[in-house]
């Protein structure tokens, strides 16, 4: 009887035995599936992963691709949590791609989620040798945080400062200003009959300015219509005058060459004849000379000024016992 205990201890054993080894078996087995259909990453994140747990999911926009194998403290850099992913092969991680904690709704549950990357970007390659690390990305609680402390920072230096603005002398200060320009509306207001008689004054004025603006341009106009006459009439004369000296000068050249040609034949006494020619011939000349001086003088005096010959008045002589 003892004997048939034995066996039946062994064969129990060996069934068990032999149970485990094939449990064993197919484990091993899985575990080598899930190292062929998965690869590893290293995610390392500045900020508080409460609500991460192992075997939170892992999304790539919004698909699940994976899970979180581990969380650790990173031992070289006490400011970063080392999280450990297993993601599968296909899932195309690029370089350029970049991990985010995320929640789900009002849960509190985390999750890793997986965003960028472009097509043109290479693959974020990670073996059994090397693993890849994933850049991580803040936050949107974190990034809300910050913004918030940023704020809230701004906000108090602003309240700082309006406390300082509106301090009781300031306040007395602005309220005194505000009374002076009360007092100051109302005195304009008083004036504001003068200075509508003053606006009205100034227009006035400018319309009286620009009616004799007007009238001397048309002066001046005229002036000049006039200088332009006068030198017309004055080239006119000028020429005819020129014109009768040279015919002169033509007929006293003329009648020289004919007393010449008499003295030659000896028709006349040189003395007696010549001595009244003589005489005319030089107030002839003398008169010549002066009407040419004056001439001279009128005309540089109406270039220098022909204004003169419209405005300029002559001085009367003064009569006995004048002065």
């Amino acid at each position: 009887m003892e004997s048939k205990v034995n066996y039946t201890a062994v064969g129990l054993f060996v069934i068990l035995f032999t149970t485990a080894l094939v449990a064993f078996g197919f484990w091993l087995g899985k575990y080598n599936g899930d190292t062929k259909d998965y690869r590893y990453y290293k995610l390392f994140i500045t900020e508080s992963v409460a609500g991460l747990s192992p075997e939170a999911a892992v999304k790539f926009r919004g698909v699940d691709v994976g899970k979180v194998e581990t969380i650790l403290i990173n031992p070289n850099n006490s400011e970063e949590i080392e999280l450990t992913l297993k993601i599968k092969k296909e899932t195309p991680i690029k370089t350029d791609s970049y991990a985010i904690l995320k929640f789900y709704g009002i849960t509190g549950l985390a999750y890793i989620e997986i965003a960028g990357g472009t097509k043109e970007s290479p693959l974020l390659v990670s073996d059994e040798h090397t693993v890849a690390t994933i850049p991580s990305s803040p936050s949107l609680i974190k990034r809300l945080d910050e913004s918030l402390s940023n704020v809230a920072s701004k906000l108090s230096t602003t309240l700082d400062k309006a406390d300082r603005l509106f301090n009781d002398r300031n306040v007395e200060n602005v309220a005194l200003t505000l009374e002076h320009l009360r007092s100051l509306s109302v005195q304009l207001d008083g004036y504001q009959n003068e200075v509508r008689t003053l606006i009205q004054q100034t227009i006035a004025l400018e319309n009286n300015a620009t009616g004799s603006l007007n009238s001397i341009q048309d002066a001046a106009d005229e002036t000049k219509k006039s200088a332009a006459n006068f030198n017309n009439v004055v080239t006119v004369k000028m020429g005819n005058t020129l014109d009768s000296l040279e015919k002169s000068s033509r007929e006293t050249h003329a009648l020289i060459q004919k007393i010449e040609q008499t003295v030659d034949r000896g028709d006349y006494d040189l003395r007696s004849v010549a001595a009244p020619t003589a005489t005319e011939f030089n107030e002839l000349i003398a008169q010549t000379k002066l009407l040419s001086n004056e001439l001279e003088q009128s005309l540089n005096h109406l270039k220098n000024s022909p204004s003169d010959l419209l405005f300029k008045t002559s001085k009367p002589t003064p009569g006995p016992g004048e002065k």
